[in-house]
């Protein structure tokens, strides 16, 4: 992607992590057992994740929480002190152990009580991760808002600069 130049580190002041500009990353745990739904494994999954990511420049809280979602409907904001970008997803059901619980494809439940997993179905969770990453913000990759006039300008600028390089005048050389 062509964007504008940024300034030199050396004649930036230091800027804070929380104003860096980049993507938020966010990790997603896909086919979690029942146990990793449990809140006491979830808090040392958060605590192990913040514990590899500290010193990484990324921004990896703050941006999608499965507490928001209310799947954990007893649990406050202040239960994790380490929150990070982590999302868990079951393994996907399969419409054949579906239709085992059921009775076979298209008939009634063999017994009243639905089947308990432990936690929300995929399909849910998913759609709670999709909603979730969907009301994300959007960061500025640029000090300055990058329009189509402004990115055909650099892209003008580094066409430029890419016919003068001495670079190109070999390569065209060597293909005569």
């Amino acid at each position: 992607m062509l964007k504008p130049s940024t300034r030199l580190p050396a004649t930036t002041a230091p800027v804070p992590r929380a104003l860096k500009r980049g993507p938020s990353t966010t990790l997603i745990s896909n086919k979690a057992k029942r146990d990793d739904f449990c809140p006491r494994n979830l808090k040392k999954m958060h605590m192990t994740m913040d514990k590899l990511m500290a010193h990484s420049h990324l921004k990896y809280k703050g941006t999608l929480s499965m507490l928001d979602c209310n799947i954990f409907p007893g649990l406050g904001r202040d239960y994790l002190e380490t929150e990070v970008n982590l999302f868990l997803l079951p393994q996907l059901e399969n419409e054949g152990e579906d239709a085992l619980t059921r009775g076979g494809p298209g008939s009634t439940p063999v017994f009243p009580a639905p089947w308990l997993p432990g936690h929300p179905s995929f399909s849910s969770l998913a759609t709670k991760l999709r909603s979730q990453v969907l009301a994300m913000s959007r960061c500025q990759l640029s000090h300055t808002i990058l329009t189509e006039k402004n990115w055909f300008h650099y892209a003008a600028r580094i066409w430029d600069g890419v016919k003068k390089s001495s670079a190109l005048s070999e390569y065209s050389r060597l293909l005569s």
